[in-house]
């Protein structure tokens, strides 16, 4: 026969000991353990009553203990509203039930209530000769008296109710509501997505239950229901938004394609910043309040808007995903919340401090070229002072092989094309040959320019790692952390040349020649011969920066 923890035979009759697990020994007077009398000398029998007493003992214990550390929740689900509802019906009647099946009790507040009016109505005390039947065998029931004045009492309960749910007085249940989540193990919340419906449920509930007591007293049989109290399970791991990410980056796009690399390193920084910012919060604990504290924190914390709100983009998609394709919470939480930012960032030109900052340090000083593997040795010296004074894009100067570097005319020219492996130009305007600036060769280019060429390299720069679909990805890692003392990001070049060409006057035209802006002329426009190459050379040479004097550095220099 089988074995029951805690059974044990006192004397003829049998018993059942439970332990009281000792974080709720406060809740049972510091009692340890209990003794249950099993009421039966029959040991199959004490089996049987034993079981079923120590699981209800142990259920108890559980929702106790939920009861002391309920849990938060991010959202209260269609099902646990019902949950509720049902709970506030069923209490209610419950409560009514219980006070109707206690005759003495009922007896001593009608007498009690009997008593009041008396000396409301200023008549004196009702004579205490006559000792009051408290002795009536309990299935005699109420008397009729007694029934109407529990019916009177029901119907002032039903009239609140009732003024309750006609003004939608959402608060008359709300500490109801709370005590039974806590029941249930769970931290009830009204600012909690999901709450007021939740109580819209239980103020119909409650109202529910007042009319049927009611018409209990009119003699219908109305029974009340049992709803199960067990608090639902933590997770034992709860999940993070990591865990999402792990999940999200394998997973399919909405087109049905894999993740970009683009988009998972993404992805993966803006769990790094989340978990900057919350290191131990799991997806359950992530609320609509911490979203819109985090919008602000991104915004101070981050280089620029746009930055902020890629960040913040990213860690809403991983979220909306752990709801709708893991089901690991109810639903996101940061739900229509965004971060404002303009799509297209107006950029300034750098200042003259800025510029002498970026170039004083002993890379441009004294061609100390830096270790890291991102900045591709020669590249990290060369490819800023190109930007400088040429305007071309990162990707475009990335990208360039030897060939680029034309050198058999009269004039020294960049050939900026959409033919290198894995690198197409940003538009048509993109595909152009530029005069090389006489502060480059100055500098020592045209010598770095020709050793490549002569030992048959693929690359300008052999020691670039490239990215098929983003040339420029590693090189501006690196570029990004050797500026990070200055605000302007390596687009500001652009931003920079054009300005000093204008003030020259040279015209729109041949300023989008020179940086690659679409005009609107023809594809043919962008086709340069010697005659149009010298028409340019004008125009680079505007680009001076008089308070920049660099020395020749370069082991290529003549």
């Amino acid at each position: 026969m089988a074995q029951v923890e805690g059974l044990h035979l006192r004397g003829s009759r049998w018993h059942l000991r439970v332990i009281i697990p000792k974080d709720l020994h406060p809740l049972y007077g510091g009692k340890g353990r209990v003794s249950v009398a099993l009421d039966t000398s029959n040991r199959r029998e004490a089996v049987l009553a034993a079981t079923a007493k120590r699981a209800a003992w142990l259920a108890e214990f559980e929702a106790k203990r939920a009861a002391l550390a309920p849990m938060k929740i991010a959202a209260v689900t269609p099902e646990l509203a019902q949950t509720l509802a049902d709970m506030v019906r069923a209490k209610v009647l419950g409560e009514d039930e219980r006070f109707r099946s206690d005759v003495e009790h009922v007896a001593l507040v009608v007498r009690d209530l009997k008593e009041w009016r008396r000396l409301r109505a200023g008549l004196p005390p009702a004579p205490q000769g006559q000792p009051r039947e408290n002795h009536r065998e309990t299935l005699e029931g109420l008397t009729d008296e007694e029934v109407a004045e529990v019916s009177r009492f029901n119907a002032i309960l039903d009239s609140d109710a009732a003024k309750a749910l006609a003004a939608g007085n959402l608060s008359r249940v709300l500490p109801l509501t709370q005590e039974l989540a806590t029941r249930l193990g769970v931290a009830f919340d009204p600012s909690t997505p999901g709450a007021r419906e939740a109580l819209r449920l239980c103020l119909r509930a409650y109202r529910t239950a007042h009319q049927e007591a009611t018409r209990r007293d009119a003699g219908e049989w109305i029974e009340t229901p049992v709803i199960s109290t067990a608090p639902p399970k933590k997770p034992e791991n709860p999940k993070t938004l990591r865990d999402a990410f792990d999940k999200w980056k394998v997973s399919l796009g909405d087109k049905g394609a894999a993740r970009s690399k683009d988009s998972i390193q993404t992805a993966e920084r803006a769990v790094r910043r989340f978990e900057t910012k919350h290191p131990s919060v799991t997806l359950p604990e992530v609320t609509r309040a911490m979203g819109d504290e985090y919008r602000s924190w991104l915004l101070a914390n981050l280089k620029t808007p746009k930055t902020a709100r890629d960040m913040f983009i990213y860690t809403r998609a991983l979220l909306e995903h752990a709801a709708d394709v893991l089901e690991w919470i109810p639903r996101n939480p940061w739900s229509g919340l965004d971060l404002a930012s303009k799509v297209t960032e107006k950029r300034r030109a750098m200042s003259e401090a800025e510029i002498v900052s970026l170039f004083s340090t002993p890379l441009h000083t004294q061609y100390a070229l830096p270790q890291s593997i991102q900045a591709a040795q020669d590249a990290a010296y060369w490819i800023p002072l190109m930007g400088l004074y040429t305007g071309a894009r990162l990707g475009e100067l990335c990208k360039m092989r030897p060939a680029d570097v034309l050198l058999s005319g009269a004039i020294p020219a960049l050939q900026l094309t959409n033919e290198a492996e894995g690198a197409g130009t940003k538009t048509e305007a993109g595909n152009r040959i530029i005069p090389i600036h006489s502060e480059l060769i100055r500098l020592g280019f045209i010598g770095y320019a020709k050793a490549i060429q002569e030992a048959g390299h693929a690359s300008l720069w052999p020691s670039m790692k490239i990215r098929k679909d983003k040339p420029s990805d590693y090189f501006g890692r690196w570029f990004r952390d050797f500026s990070a003392n200055i605000e302007p990001t390596f687009h500001y070049f652009r931003h920079t040349v054009r300005p000093l060409m204008r003030q020259a006057g040279i015209d729109a035209k041949e300023r989008d020649r020179v940086t690659g802006h679409d005009s609107g002329g023809s594809v043919g426009d962008v086709v340069y011969d010697a005659v149009r190459l010298g028409e340019l050379v004008p125009a680079v040479e505007t680009i001076r920066y008089p308070f920049l004097r660099l020395p020749v550095v370069s082991p290529h220099a003549a």
